[in-house]
């Protein structure tokens, strides 16, 4: 999700110019024959529709509601346009611009700037990288939107749409170990980050602060394994939750028996200021050129109701079968702890529908449910792929953090078919 261009976007945009004003004899150095400029990009045209009338899904939290509501057929879910520009200055410094066009709730040239980094090679083995730089502890974090790169048409949302950040601004250090023909890498990042999300028919501007991500891959032959360990602290409280949190400090300060408690309680698990999250993933992947095989784990830790805790992981398998690639892949999303449920009875003091807004918010973001997706990639060109893919996702009570639906899906189980077809390119 993208880091908000009025906060942080200009510090990153500021050492690529940076750059160019300080490093132009260093370009002179280069090969003159060989262009120190490079420009590449990618792009997915998507077209997805689903057999329910009260729920659409989303790619990522970022997604503007308005436009996926279920009214028919939607393109908007996965299509993108990416865009990168590098300039090499010497062989120990580039820098890297790269701005991604998608359906999201903040559209600006700031929001749609996923890379701008300088980065520095400190030697054969360690490079540093400063400037606004990919998120990088999970297994596909290099190309999540890159659709040409993968077999499926998106990653696994279960495992993936909870990730709430593409990119930060801060700094990252990588160190590579050769054993032969293994690679092992260490990766250490360190910044902060922010991101709009649609809150009903308002927005809620999530900042996160304090943000850590170390990760260990290992490369060899077919084989990647990768470990990540990240966290980050939110900064911000929710603009559109305001009149809820008055309406609980007040019962709180009522002393009213047990239900002053439970709205004291509440006030807090509602709260996304000073929430904190951390995450585990431990992922492998397998590619002989013909058998593909790929899988991730993951569990999130919380100190609110408002951002739960989550067990995810998906595995997939794909052989490719000439220019066609057919794949099967499974994927699951389970709350680590039980959905909030009231504790006293509020009626008698005329805030029943109130405790049950209350509850509804505080049960909004969990994810349960499970999907399994069939489907199949058909390479008709050296830089073009066709994919078709049916998605088969259940979805339990109070787990529809998904999808945007109808306050009366929440409380019962759905089951949703899926449909999509999609042109993944490179250029």
């Amino acid at each position: 999700m993208q880091v908000r261009p009025r906060t942080y976007w200009w510090p990153a945009l500021s050492l690529w110019a940076l750059a160019g004003s300080i490093c132009p004899a260093l370009a002179a150095e280069e090969d003159s024959e060989i262009s120190p400029w490079r420009i590449s990009g990618y792009g997915t045209l998507s077209h997805s529709w689903d057999n329910r009338g009260d729920l659409a899904a989303i790619r990522d939290f970022t997604q503007r509601p308005a436009q996926l509501q279920h009214n028919g057929p939607t393109w908007r879910m996965d299509t993108r346009l990416g865009v990168q520009l590098a300039y090499r200055f010497s062989p120990q410094l580039e820098a890297v611009i790269q701005a991604v066009a998608r359906d999201q709730i903040e559209t600006n040239p700031g929001s749609s700037v996923d890379l701008a980094y300088l980065d520095i090679q400190l030697s054969p083995n360690q490079a540093l990288r400063l400037g606004r730089i990919g998120y990088a502890p999970f297994l596909m974090s290099d190309h999540r939107n890159l659709g040409y790169a993968y077999p499926w048409v998106r990653p696994p949302r279960e495992f993936y749409s909870w990730i709430p950040i593409f990119s930060f601004d801060g700094g990252e250090f990588s160190h590579d170990i050769f054993q032969g023909d293994t690679r092992w890498r260490f990766r250490a990042q360190f910044g902060r980050s922010g991101f709009d999300i649609p809150m009903g028919q308002a927005t809620f501007d999530f900042q996160a602060a304090d943000l850590w991500s170390l990760s260990l891959s290992r490369q060899a032959g077919p084989w990647r394994l990768q470990a990540g360990l990240s966290g980050f602290r939110s900064t911000a409280e929710a603009a559109p939750l305001a009149s809820l949190h008055a309406g609980l400090e007040q019962l709180a300060a009522l002393n009213l028996p047990g239900i002053s408690d439970e709205a004291a309680q509440l006030r807090g698990e509602t709260a996304f200021r000073n929430a904190r999250i951390r995450y585990f993933t431990l992922g492998a992947a397998y590619d002989d050129g013909q058998w593909l095989a790929q899988a991730e784990l993951g569990y999130s830790a919380t100190n609110k109701a408002i951002a739960p805790s989550s067990r995810t992981g998906y595995v997939a398998l794909a052989r490719r079968l000439g220019e066609f690639t057919p794949y099967a892949m499974f994927s699951i999303s389970r709350p680590d702890k039980s959905a909030q449920a009231p504790i006293n009875d509020w009626s008698g003091i005329g805030q029943a529908t109130f405790q049950q807004t209350v509850y509804h918010v505080a049960n909004s973001t969990r994810q349960d449910q499970e999907t399994l997706s069939l489907g199949s990639r058909w390479d008709f060109n050296s830089q073009a792929a066709l994919k078709l893919q049916w998605d088969h996702s259940r979805i339990h009570p109070l787990g529809y953090a998904l999808w945007f639906r109808s306050p009366e899906a929440n409380a019962r189980a759905s089951s949703v078919n899926l449909f999509t077809v999609s042109l993944d390119f490179v250029f």
